[in-house]
């Protein structure tokens, strides 16, 4: 996989860079942020819903179905102890001419994108101090 550097801007503003590409992430002036970008609550919630649009446009695609958009909705609530985000809603929508006995096939399939199960299923992670 490619490195993902995270640089700070200014402020609570980072810079997350890979493959030439670029976003920024901040918290909001509530939170003692410029919301000059998402936060990273916001992008995790983000990578969600893009991951289920992209695998389940490109079962779309594969099989015709074209009478509309796919496109996902979702909102979160944050939890504590740890703090996390706690609860995802998502609201999928896709096009109308998907038949009633394919819906859960999309079901599964938006259930099979890497991040969702990377969210039910929580990688181990290994954190190095470098000063």
């Amino acid at each position: 996989m490619d490195l993902i550097s995270i640089t700070r801007k200014s402020g609570l503003e980072f810079a997350i860079q890979v493959r030439g590409h670029q976003a920024i992430s901040d918290m909001l002036e509530d939170d003692g942020g410029r919301d000059q970008g998402l936060s990273p609550s916001e992008l995790l919630v983000g990578s969600l819903g893009a991951c289920i649009a992209m695998m389940v446009q490109r079962y779309c695609d594969k099989h015709g179905y074209h009478d509309g958009e796919v496109s996902a909705s979702l909102t979160f609530e944050l939890a504590d102890n740890p703090k996390r985000v706690g609860a995802i809603t998502i609201d999928l929508e896709i096009p109308r001419d998907v038949p009633e006995d394919k819906k859960p096939i999309i079901r599964r399939i938006a259930e099979a994108c890497p991040i969702h199960g990377t969210l039910t299923n929580p990688p181990a992670m290994d954190l190095e101090i470098i000063a």
